[in-house]
């Protein structure tokens, strides 16, 4: 990871190892070899007219243990695509030249390869339990803030409106007149901060309803303000996704929507424990019910931006965090960031510490002596709390170690969908938006600067 801050609600982690060059190869090796073999091999029954697929031998009973381990429920199937493939292409090849060269065609390689290269996401999610996944909260975060603090300042020069309420207003104009619950669920906020932000839009006349429960839509005010927002949003979308071609933007769009169900359904469940005031005992985060469908509606995103969807995924991701680590530690969204901050860089100097947190001196210190008084964190130096230096008591340490198991969870959960190859297209894509997002950030305190002379 290349960050080191997180979000209060997720535990940083490290990014997971690469997976070695013989796993990666070894899958393909054994299949190619098995196609070759199938290809030269005598008397198979695929030379005959109107025969039923069946190659001669079977596959080594070792190579075949081995990638079943690699593969896991799918290597049958691998199996199958391929040795129909070397079949027709025995087949193809008698019948134009009447024998099978001791070296395969070029064109018979090639093809195989597109074959591999076909099953390599299939292979991956086989072989994704085996990984350890990073946590991309802390990730998300980041591009966040940077993000938030540079539209801050874009959009002051504009229009007086907080984020919420400018969010709401780009998604009245791009996707049309929505119910506050389609609202809560496309920005993913929840529904009391949805409802002051639309009474503040109410009242200012940029949205009218015609009932209480009816869907809200633009005003003629809203209309025209929409737009002003909409140029400098816009603008500010190229930028971000600068060197981001527009089918790599639409695989990033579509890998976003499967992390969204999956942080909802993350959401939806932890919600659901804590209303039935459920317990889960430390280091049991609970996972039985992952593959479960969820059964609400599809969430509305605004596809015309980056961020926007990218900002609904950290919310409902920190969301069901809060409860998550609320449930299992008894601490704030806060303390448990605090508390693994501690952790990570154990002992930590407070000046550090509050640079980390990226929070003001007060509200980290009142946190701090909060985590020293339920004897989780010590504090060791001289005497006042600034030249200290902090670690965890051994109860702290154990605490610890639940944020970590359960973040590794939780971000197992998230990215499951995504195979290997999409996990590295995402986080590509993502870097990319990211070097975008610190350009743009220095450029607007640029202008910041220069409003102040």
């Amino acid at each position: 990871m290349r960050g080191r801050r997180g979000s209060g609600s997720e535990a940083r982690q490290a990014r997971p190892q690469a997976r070695t060059m013989s796993d990666i190869v070894g899958w393909r090796a054994l299949l190619t070899e098995r196609a070759l073999l199938i290809r030269s091999e005598v008397g198979s029954p695929g030379d005959l007219p109107g025969a039923i697929f069946q190659p001669a031998a079977e596959m080594d009973a070792q190579d075949r243990e081995q990638l079943d381990r690699m593969l896991g429920p799918l290597a049958e199937e691998a199996l199958r695509i391929v040795e129909s493939f070397a079949l027709g292409a025995r087949s193809s090849e008698l019948h134009a030249r009447g024998r099978i060269d001791a070296e395969p065609p070029p064109e018979f390689l090639a093809r195989l390869n597109i074959i591999l290269n076909g099953l390599e996401p299939v292979a991956d999610k086989g072989r994704y339990e085996e990984t350890a996944p990073q946590a991309i909260q802390s990730e998300l975060w980041q591009l966040l803030f940077k993000v938030r603090e540079s539209a801050e300042l874009a959009y002051a020069r504009e229009v007086d409106l907080v984020e919420l309420d400018r969010r709401i207003l780009l998604l009245l104009q791009n996707i049309g007149p929505l119910v506050p619950a389609d609202i809560s669920g496309a920005v993913g906020a929840d529904k009391a901060q949805v409802s002051r932000s639309v009474k503040r839009l109410l009242e200012l006349k940029i949205i009218e309803r015609e009932q209480i429960r009816a869907p809200v839509t633009l005003t003629r005010k809203g209309f025209a303000l929409s737009e002003r927002l909409t140029r400098l949003a816009d603008l500010r979308n190229r930028e971000l996704t600068f060197d981001v071609g527009d089918r790599e933007l639409t695989h990033f769009f579509s890998m976003i929507e499967a992390l969204l169900d999956r942080a909802v359904h993350l959401y939806e469940r932890e919600r659901s424990l804590v209303q039935a005031g459920e317990k889960v005992s430390r280091g049991n985060f609970p996972l039985d019910w992952a593959e479960e469908a969820r059964t609400g509606e599809p969430i509305v995103i605004d596809r015309t931006r980056i961020i926007s969807p990218l900002m609904t995924l950290s919310s409902y991701f920190s969301r069901s965090g809060a409860l998550t680590f609320k449930r299992l530690t008894s601490l704030s969204n806060f303390e448990v960031w605090v508390l693994n901050e501690v952790g990570m860089s154990s002992p930590i100097e407070w000046n550090r510490l509050v640079a980390q947190l990226d929070r003001d001196h007060s509200q980290a210190g009142r946190t701090i002596a909060a985590l020293i008084d339920r004897k989780l964190i010590i504090r060791e130096g001289g005497p006042g709390r600034r030249h200290g230096c902090f670690s965890l008591s051994d109860e702290g340490q154990k605490l610890y170690q639940v944020i970590q198991e359960a973040s590794q969870q939780r971000s197992a959960f998230l990215l499951a969908p995504l195979s290997q190859t999409d996990r590295d297209l995402f986080l590509a894509t993502f870097d990319k938006i990211r070097r975008n997002a610190v350009v743009q950030l220095e450029r607007e305190r640029a202008f910041e600067e220069l409003d102040k002379r």
